[in-house]
């Protein structure tokens, strides 16, 4: 069909012939940018994120498809050709997204997070954004951190990069195959970059599903754990002389069964569906199906009869640049307007991105593809497309360079001490509400504002709080590594921020510290099914801990009762609380059943924004981020109860919240001092600031227990 035929408004015709345009592909663009779009607005397929699977096999079916007509046609392939193509294809979209974006982003978001975006677009212009969200998501301390308006991006990194190899691999090919094409009908050579991608995909899927375990962040925007999916479209363009031999009734089945797979997939996965791993088998197939069905010939009842419609088709044009506006529209509309978007808000984000999206097809993505002068001259277009991505990272560096600076202007100030230089819980009281007063952001804070998401305690940088892949803990001891007296520090993230604290006093009073931390893993007994690594690890902590016999187990965690649905605790969030309950008990029990002496510190405040980025865009105004004592305690009921049943298996408990809070307000900043490097965390500098009031507490409880 010429592509002429399908402008007019109603479905593809049926009639027989050679495929030189597939409206049954253009319309599955459609199905997949419009189920993208709706996860993102939230708008019932709740597992719509399949569309960028059904995106790569397409993908891979399309490229390889042309790579293989022009290795017939001209019997080689032009490297500077194929990257011209791509480059006027994906380069002028992307760029004039990626600079509004980031402009956008320098007039709503903080400086700290406009910053960020920055250096997400400067991955993006090379499309290594892939690699960079995969190292952040797999940082347990950047979890709390916003959704980047350039997350997308990583899609495009992982096409380009697999796009790089597989023209090599096809060219490697066309010495063996080209000689054999003419002296055979069906080319064996094809048959042997078939095996070789299929080996390449099998490959791929194995360390997906392995990742999808242990490094959830890198199965999901890595390469190697993706190309899969873009070299099962390859296959389905190989074996195209295969495909034309389906009978009407089985190429028919066939597309059906993909659309159902694909729907089927969107509609019952969700954000805790582990994913990619065997999860992406089910709309990847659905693809390859439909892909595979509609080949050589049209069928009067086959999926074409519905992907070939006219509002389908035209969806799928547009849906690379519906791809590229829709997201950054969604993440900063809410800045823009000052709140969470209604339903009315949605709509108005869908009409500006479908209109965005029309606008750069017709404006920029059609003309600039076409252009006679860039067409014909494909090295022209090369030079164009390097040109571009360096004008693009000039002009968001422009915008970059224009942020307020970081650097704080007030005058220098630091906490108040005790006469005896010991800070005491009554000065602690005077230096938070004069923190809570704070407006100027003082010159010297600590951590600074630039170095503040990076401010971890030496566990964390050292290696000795496990990340998300790590069962077992090391032997890391700290203190008087002599001592006959042990303290244990049993916990997650929030208790790893104890370990500036914990170690001045162990160090102080000559006790041998060992650390027992995992990043989102709470010691409480509870299962999460997408995070087998926490149940593992705890075992494990438990058994060191009855080998050590300490004189004392400190541990403390996360309210993860709270989580929403998302990140690797997802299916902590919908545990009833009977099992939160229970999994205290359980945990409590085994530790007194050791016969050491527990201390359980209940959790720290939780405030509303992350902290660096509200103290950016409020330099004059650091009161702004302060946040009411009782709103910093998300579930007061889950508090009372951790801390009743810690006292009635014989736990010494410490509530901290005053060493956090006024009576009223909790601050985010005390003399020189930053006391949150995120919304929950606090920093090492404000850890170690406050061991003295932890250590009236804690050393007469140490005491104690060493001397029974």
């Amino acid at each position: 069909m010429a592509r002429s035929d399908i402008g007019r408004r109603g479905c593809a015709p049926l009639d027989p012939g050679p495929r030189l345009f597939r409206a049954d592909v253009q319309g599955l663009r459609g199905v997949a940018i419009a189920l993208v779009v709706a996860y993102h607005l939230s708008w019932v397929v709740t597992g719509g994120y399949v569309g960028v699977d059904v995106f790569f096999v397409i993908s891979g079916f399309l490229i390889t498809s042309q790579l293989l007509h022009e290795l017939e046609k001209q019997q080689g392939l032009s490297f500077i050709g194929f990257y011209a193509r791509r480059a006027r294809r994906i380069l002028p979209a992307a760029t004039i997204v990626l600079i509004a974006t980031v402009l956008c982003a320098r007039a709503v978001l903080s400086p700290q997070a406009a910053d960020r975006v920055f250096e997400d677009a400067v991955a993006a212009v090379f499309y290594g954004a892939n690699f960079r969200f995969a190292a952040s998501g797999a940082n347990y301390f950047n979890s709390t951190l916003p959704p980047s308006p350039l997350l997308h991006y990583w899609s495009l990194g992982v096409e380009e990069q697999f796009y790089l190899l597989w023209p090599l691999v096809l060219v490697g090919a066309s010495l063996v195959w080209l000689p054999a094409r003419r002296r055979a009908a069906r080319p064996p050579a094809l048959g042997l970059v078939a095996i070789v991608l299929g080996a390449i995909a099998l490959a791929s899927f194995l360390v997906g599903l392995r990742q999808t375990t242990t490094s959830p962040s890198w199965a999901y925007y890595s390469i190697l754990t993706r190309c899969w999916e873009l070299a099962i479209g390859a296959l389905a363009a190989l074996g195209l002389p295969l495909w034309s031999h389906l009978t009407e009734r089985v190429a028919a089945g066939l597309g059906w069964a993909g659309v159902v797979a694909i729907g089927a997939s969107a509609l019952a996965y969700s954000s805790r569906t582990p994913f990619p791993g065997l999860a992406a088998l089910l709309p990847v197939a659905g693809a390859f199906a439909v892909i595979v069905a509609g080949s050589h010939r049209r069928i009067r009842y086959g999926a074409e009869a519905l992907l070939g419609c006219w509002p389908l088709r035209r969806l799928g044009d547009w849906s690379y640049s519906l791809y590229l506006w829709h997201w950054p529209a969604i993440v900063l509309a809410p800045s823009i307007f000052g709140g969470p978007l209604s339903e009315w808000g949605q709509l108005g984000v869908l009409a500006f991105s479908v209109t965005a999206a029309g606008a750069s097809y017709g404006l920029v993505e059609q003309p600039i593809r076409h252009l006679r002068i860039v067409v014909r001259r494909p090295r022209l277009a090369a030079a164009g497309a390097l040109v571009l991505a360096s004008c693009s990272l000039a002009v968001v560096g422009t915008a970059a360079s224009t942020l307020p600076s970081l650097v704080p202007t007030g005058a220098t100030t630091r906490p108040g001490l005790a006469g005896n230089g010991r800070l005491t819980p009554a000065q602690l009281s005077v230096d938070l509400e004069q923190g809570v007063a704070t407006t100027v952001v003082p010159s010297n804070l600590t951590p600074t504002l630039a170095h503040a998401a990076d401010a971890f305690p030496l566990i964390v940088t050292d290696g000795c709080h496990l990340q998300r892949a790590g069962t077992e803990s090391r032997p890391c001891t700290y203190g008087d590594r002599s001592s006959k007296v042990t303290v244990v520090l049993f916990g997650d993230s929030h208790a790893a921020a104890w370990f500036p604290a914990l170690r001045l006093l162990s160090e102080e009073h000559h006790w041998r510290l060992v650390d027992l931390t995992k990043a989102g893993c709470p010691p409480v007994e509870v299962a999460i099914a997408s995070y087998p690594q926490c149940t593992t690890w705890r075992t494990n902590a438990l058994a060191q801990i009855a080998a050590l016999h300490p004189t004392v187990v400190v541990s403390t965690w996360a309210r993860y009762v709270e989580l929403p649905e998302s990140g690797p605790l997802a299916n902590v969030a919908h545990l009833h609380t009977s099992a939160w309950d229970n999994g205290l008990v359980a945990l409590f029990s085994a530790l007194r059943a050791d016969r050491s002496t527990t201390v359980f510190i209940s959790d720290t405040p939780t405030l509303s924004d992350l902290v660096p980025d509200c103290v950016s865009g409020h330099l004059s105004d650091a009161a702004a981020c302060t946040t009411p004592r009782a709103a910093a305690i998300k579930d007061l009921r889950a508090k009372r109860e951790e801390l009743a049943i810690a006292k009635r298996y014989g736990a010494t408990t410490i509530d901290p919240m005053n060493w956090f809070c006024t009576a009223t307000r909790c601050p985010v900043i005390v003399g020189n001092i930053l006391l949150y490097r995120d919304d929950a965390h606090m920093t090492p500098q404000w850890s170690e600031f406050i061991a003295p009031v932890l250590g009236d507490d804690l050393v007469p409880v140490v005491a104690a227990a060493s001397r029974r």
